[in-house]
């Protein structure tokens, strides 16, 4: 009878073993990087949050960049947190996190789509990053002589009210 009780304790064990595996939490996370400035993005943030969403912000701390806060989804209440992060390399650009404890990811997805629609609104269209000159654009010229370049006199403002043309022939 032995064997048969060490069998019933593996089997329960190992089915025990599978219950907490697939019970564990699940903690999405959603990113996406904005070229807005930080000083300007982290009060459209909370304001997002409180306004926009009608969260319950738990807590919050512009110097570290994080808010935490309740969303009430289907009668149950879950934690979540919106980070910003300044982009590295990149002073002018923030990165916005938001997690939602035991929800799926396409909720914080959604989320983070309505962020964007309303810093785009509050905030004006993103700045486009400048692009390096590609290979084939020959770098400007310096005079070597210590004397300016050059430059082609401006052409004179229109008259007529029309807008303005390019001197490009």
């Amino acid at each position: 009878m032995q064997p048969a009780r060490s069998r019933v304790a593996l089997v329960g064990s190992l089915v025990l073993a599978g219950a907490l595996a697939l019970g564990r939490p699940a903690f999405a996370r959603s990113d996406k990087a904005f070229t807005y400035p930080r000083e300007a993005a982290w009060p459209a943030a909370v304001r997002f949050l409180v306004v926009d969403e009608h969260l319950h912000v738990l807590d919050k701390d512009e110097g570290a960049g994080y808010a935490l806060f309740e969303l009430k989804d289907g009668g149950k209440t879950y934690r979540g947190a919106l980070e910003l992060v300044v982009a590295s390399g990149d002073a002018r650009g923030v990165r916005i996190v938001i997690t939602i404890e035991d929800r799926p990811s396409w909720m914080e997805l959604a989320m983070l789509a309505r962020l964007e629609a309303k810093l785009r609104a509050e905030l004006g269209p993103q700045s486009s990053t400048p692009r390096p000159p590609s290979a084939g654009t020959p770098p400007a010229s310096k005079p070597t002589d210590g004397k300016a370049a050059p430059t082609a006199p401006a052409p004179p403002p229109p008259t007529d009210g029309a807008p303005p043309m390019s001197p490009t022939p």
